[in-house]
């Protein structure tokens, strides 16, 4: 019942709008509907990334396109939401690693911890052939859905906790933690002896607010536009994975337009994943207070008790490599490796005299 319940309320609010297709009574030729999970206000990046897509589309196609934003998980959540991109009954979506594995699960190596060392390293496998690789093999997998852009939710992920302050990864043991969708995050806080609990992003506030789990790995940006610094209290930044994003777009969708605006369409998807990127990682720092002064408090790990958390590493890459052999390991290692060197060789050029 529920299922059905929520397939006739995204019916209800998609009716009435061509998909893809020109509109004739409104100004404009074609409608474009894209849906997010996050809240409206301006600390939301979903919501700043859809407002900067509808601004650009609409202005630089004179009119010929109209962008309608969903926000607030109203289309359903991350999956539900990507195979309506699959079905062209939508036709952009935001999305995490959630939504994508239903598709193709070997895509769960981009939340292999403690590989992507920071944002430098991370943006440059954003820009290069990685990336390019998943977008082909997802639309192979997929059928229809093409990850146009990519960029964060987030910045990294972190652990953050209701009752108890983590220091290391013993302190994990027997915390009921909030996990998306995805097998390898299960296994990896098995590892750690919590017991992980797969739970959709718009329902993690009430299960926090009931003991459903008591804690969650998520960043310090999701914490505040969705007011859950009132059900939890201690951050841990031992930022073990980075919170990859994407613009999930219809290809349908895509090939229905005239070249000039399907080509507008994809530098302005593109753009908006920038958009979503650049403005976490300038809200972190706001945000990170806005928890402090709610009565939170941020820890950071001392190198010593961080290694107890990167012994998960190499056991969850060989569970990663029986799972879904080493193909995609390979790549997102060699990927990590290579924008590692990089950047470290283009930071040693800036800080010399030559």
């Amino acid at each position: 019942m529920r299922f059905a319940t929520r397939a006739i309320a995204v019916a209800a609010l998609l009716a009435g709008t061509a998909l893809a297709t020109p509109s004739t009574g409104s100004a404009a030729d074609f409608t474009v509907k894209y849906g997010h999970p996050g809240p409206v206000g301006p600390d939301s990046d979903d919501h700043v990334a859809g407002e900067f897509l509808k601004y650009f589309l609409e202005t630089r196609s004179n009119g010929r396109i109209e962008v309608q934003i969903f926000p607030g998980s109203q289309l359903g959540n991350f999956r539900e939401m990507v195979e309506q991109v699959n079905a062209n009954t939508l036709e952009i979506a935001h999305t995490a690693l959630g939504g994508l594995v239903g598709f193709m699960p070997e895509l769960q190596v981009i939340e292999l911890p403690y590989v992507i060392r920071d944002d430098a390293v991370a943006e440059c496998m954003i820009h290069g052939t990685f990336f390019e690789d998943v977008r082909k093999g997802f639309m192979a997998k997929s059928g229809n859905v093409n990850l146009i852009g990519v960029g964060n939710t987030g910045r990294f992920r972190s652990f953050f906790t209701a009752d108890k302050l983590v220091k290391t990864a013993s302190d994990l043991e027997g915390i009921k933690m909030r996990v998306i969708n995805s097998q390898l995050p299960v296994e990896m806080m098995q590892y750690f002896k919590a017991n992980p609990t797969p739970i959709a992003w718009g329902e993690l506030y009430t299960s926090l607010a009931t003991g459903v789990v008591e804690g969650t790995k998520n960043a310090v940006t999701d914490i505040i536009p969705n007011k859950m610094e009132e059900v939890l209290k201690f951050a841990t930044l031992d930022e073990h994975a980075y919170l990859f994003g994407f613009m999930a777009v219809s290809q349908d969708f895509l090939e229905s337009l005239p070249d000039d605006l399907r080509a507008l369409v994809v530098s302005g998807v593109r753009q908006m994943a920038d958009v979503q990127l650049e403005f976490n990682k300038g809200a972190e720092a706001r945000q990170a207070q806005a928890f402090l002064d709610s009565g939170g408090e941020i820890y950071v790990p001392t190198e010593e008790e961080m290694e107890t958390f990167r012994a998960v590493k190499e056991p969850m890459g060989t569970w990663y490599s029986e799972q879904f052999g080493s193909e995609w390991l390979d790549k997102f290692t060699q990927a990590a490796a290579d924008c590692e060197k990089s950047v470290d060789d283009e930071l040693a050029t800036l800080g010399s005299r030559e």
